[in-house]
């Protein structure tokens, strides 16, 4: 089918992909992964969606369907998945193929600039907090309180969590707690380990998105007997083998999600009022936008928006 592009996130991977970090990537590329768009044509033999409707395009652009992966509904492990912006072209334009059994239909409570980075980081957090084994009540640590990390807290605290927010920068205190943080470490003046484990033993779940290989390796010697460390910034960490072992802990990686999460993704910030804090730039400035996220790192997420 073909999607006219309402909105397009603009991701840390963008900038990954611009500077030749992936291996996998087809150049040349057009780039973007949190897309969000109206069915304007579709294919022959196509029944769903219908013209017309509002869709989002996962980075998740296919996937073989009888693999393992696949047939167990978690099919952004397929060793054949597709990729766009990566290995499909993406959503920095005004038109893109997709795939019709892969984009999913948007809940109408969400506007096209709010849905966008739930494509990405809305489902990266929520991925991350399922595949940890989250349950309501559980105490979530989110190292970094960037566009990511926004993310994490008020998915955490959707879903029944108590939060605590590390960050290396004493003026978002009062976001965090406006999002719900009952607990703010500032990483520099406080020991961010200590800190942690005099939370109540320490948090349950451990969601690092910070780029930040410190951070982790403090974070990490905080957590909780049979505490779960997720990884969703690829930053090398140091392990205390001896620690694991003995508090049964676990560290796990996470990127992204399934179509199945991600159904849960958009209804759970359609139903519960999540949105990210947006920063918007018109398509003619995509380069504008990857410079300031690289170099300025602004609070929530940028947004290309087609129509502006």
């Amino acid at each position: 089918m073909l999607v006219r592009i309402r909105a397009c996130g603009v991701c840390h991977g963008d900038l990954m992909v611009r500077n030749g970090e992936f291996p996998f990537v087809r150049f040349p590329i057009v780039p973007g992964h949190e897309v969000v768009g109206v069915v304007e044509s579709i294919g022959s033999g196509v029944t769903h969606p219908k013209t017309g409707t509002r869709v989002g395009v996962p980075w998740l652009f296919s996937a073989c369907g009888h693999c393992k992966h696949c047939i167990n509904g978690d099919d952004v492990l397929c060793a054949d998945g597709q990729y766009a912006g990566m290995t499909r072209d993406g959503g920095y334009q005004e038109f893109m193929l997709a795939r019709a059994d892969h984009v999913l239909p948007l809940p109408d409570a969400l506007g096209f600039t709010d849905a966008a980075p739930l494509l990405c980081a809305g489902l990266s957090v929520y991925g991350g907090l399922f595949h940890a084994g989250f349950k309501p009540g559980d105490k979530v640590a989110v190292i970094g309180l960037g566009g990511l990390g926004e993310m994490a807290v008020q998915f955490a605290r959707a879903m029944g969590g108590r939060v605590a927010v590390v960050s290396s920068t004493r003026q978002k205190e009062v976001q965090a707690r406006e999002l719900g943080a009952e607990k703010f470490i500032h990483q520099g003046t406080e020991r961010i380990d200590e800190s942690l484990r005099s939370w109540e033993g320490g948090p349950d779940i451990i969601l690092h998105v910070a780029p930040s290989p410190d951070s982790a390796n403090a974070a990490l010697r905080g957590l909780a007997r049979e505490g779960t460390f997720v990884l969703l910034a690829p930053v090398p960490i140091a392990v205390d083998s001896f620690a694991l072992v003995l508090l049964r802990q676990q560290i796990m990686g996470s990127s992204s999600g399934s179509r199945k999460e991600l159904r849960a993704t958009l209804d759970l910030a359609a139903a519960q009022g999540i949105r990210p804090h947006t920063r918007r730039f018109p398509l003619n400035r995509a380069s504008d936008a990857l410079e300031e996220l690289e170099n300025a790192r602004p609070a929530g997420r940028v947004v290309l928006v087609m129509d502006e």
